[in-house]
């Protein structure tokens, strides 16, 4: 019956090269299961053991269409009270994006999240705000050392192999969410593009770029970075082939317009007041730039390349917190850098060394801070995304393949994360030419 545990007891093929599996049925008396099955006679007990829990065995088993059968019978069957609702859109949800319905996704979590609202449990973002001035402002007081987020990854966009179809991405790095608009925004390297990709969409749009390899003004070339400048509603973009950044009006813009020149820049990101932190691979240096600064005024680094706590050595990523601190992913030191305002020498806020134990990195990418300072960064060439603790050496794996390859728990050279309103984690996969989202997990949040 459903709800028993068999113990395993060998696997033979015999001469018809049939498989045989031998099992015996487990009792409640063995000691290392007593306790598993004591919590399912329990749910059985509390009538929780029902057609979601089939359902998602089903699921597991790739029975998609019986799961989603047996989901929807018990929607019929609850009450328009019962909690298990909010549980049943969210797997409907998952299990409608898994098979590549997204707008059946977007309704059934849309459902999920009017009742999570309804009930007063969504989780509401601390006064802390980052990058206020572009509209990329929320830091979740929920998301701390112990939040946990699902390990099966979804495929927002791309995932149908390099190309340069609508449809497609070739080595994306930089991403930038933005919830107002449920569209998330991918520096489409290879393809010298900007792509805008509305939530559940099963391709992108051009937004900038895309006109081929040039410098023109209706041209990028290897774009890396940007951010969406909400106040001017406009998209911020590190063109780094020509060496500038551009300004992108977000109403038709059919062009860019310079705003800072002569810069091989990786990163940049906003402060809360508008002040734009670009870093630069060739000077090893990030510096802010105010509007109208001819040439901006330097934050981290500056003093050559090297190891020393006042210098860093091809700086990628960068994020600024409500102190205007700055993070710098310090690639060549395997090592991420906190600058605090006005500081002449940075902190070592993570990384000790390049290496794959958990305490070291490996040419690290991605990086935010959340509003207790803890780090969280696209490890890129241990294939994961780590966790660094502010003030102890706490540090750990939340999202991890570890190996290299292209299914949805695993990565290829993870480079730019974001987070959206709801806790939800995106990574840039960009050897795998997609970007995939990593749902927070809501049963693991206290």
């Amino acid at each position: 019956m459903i709800g028993s545990i068999f113990r395993l007891n060998n696997i033979d093929r015999n001469d018809d090269q049939i498989w045989i599996i031998k099992m015996t049925l487990c009792n409640d008396d063995e000691h290392d299961l007593k306790q598993v099955l004591m919590y399912m006679k329990q749910q059985i007990e509390n009538e929780e053991t029902n057609l979601r829990t089939l359902g998602k065995l089903l699921w597991k088993m790739g029975k998609f269409d019986l799961a989603e059968k047996y989901f929807n019978r018990l929607l019929q069957e609850l009450p328009s009270s019962d909690p298990l609702l909010s549980s049943l859109y969210e797997d409907l949800g998952e299990l409608a994006s898994q098979t590549g319905d997204y707008d059946m996704s977007v309704q059934w979590h849309q459902k999920f999240l009017a009742i999570r609202n309804k009930n007063q449990l969504t989780v509401n973002p601390t006064i802390k705000k980052t990058n206020n001035s572009i509209g990329k402002s929320l830091i979740f007081n929920h998301i701390d050392i112990n939040t946990k987020w699902k390990q099966h990854g979804i495929t927002i966009a791309g995932g149908n192999g390099q190309g340069n179809q609508l449809n497609q991405l070739h080595w994306p790095t930089g991403i930038y969410v933005d919830d107002d608009h449920q569209t998330i925004y991918i520096a489409d390297w290879m393809n010298d593009r900007i792509v805008e990709w509305k939530y559940g969409a099963k391709q992108g749009q051009v937004v900038a770029g895309g006109n081929g390899k040039g410098n023109r003004s209706d041209q990028l070339n290897y774009p890396i970075a940007l951010i969406v400048d909400k106040k001017n509603d406009s998209l911020i973009i590190c063109d780094r082939g020509n060496r500038r950044v551009v300004q992108w009006s977000r109403q038709n813009g059919r062009n860019g317009e310079a705003i800072i020149s002569d810069i091989e820049c990786w990163g940049l990101t906003m402060d809360k007041n508008g002040d734009l932190y670009i870093s630069d691979t060739e000077n090893s240096e990030v510096r802010r730039w105010k509007q109208g600064d001819a040439k901006g005024e330097l934050v981290a680094g500056g003093n050559g390349h090297g190891n020393h706590l006042n210098q860093i050595s091809f700086p990628t990523s960068i994020f600024v917190d409500e102190d205007y601190s700055i993070y710098v992913s310090d690639y060549w030191n395997y090592r991420v850098m906190k600058w605090m305002k006005g500081a002449k020498e940075g902190i070592v806020a993570a990384g000790n060394g390049k290496g794959n134990s958990l305490s070291h990195l490996c040419y690290s990418n991605g990086v935010i801070a959340d509003h207790l300072g803890n780090l969280y960064v696209a490890d890129s060439d241990n294939n994961r995304i780590m966790r660094w603790c502010e003030g102890s050496d706490e540090y750990s794996i939340i999202v991890d393949g570890n190996r290299k390859g292209d299914q949805q728990y695993l990565f290829h050279s993870p480079k730019g994360l974001s987070f959206d309103v709801q806790g939800n984690l995106y990574v840039v996969d960009e050897g795998n030419h997609r970007i995939q989202k990593f749902e927070i997990d809501l049963d693991e949040i206290c």
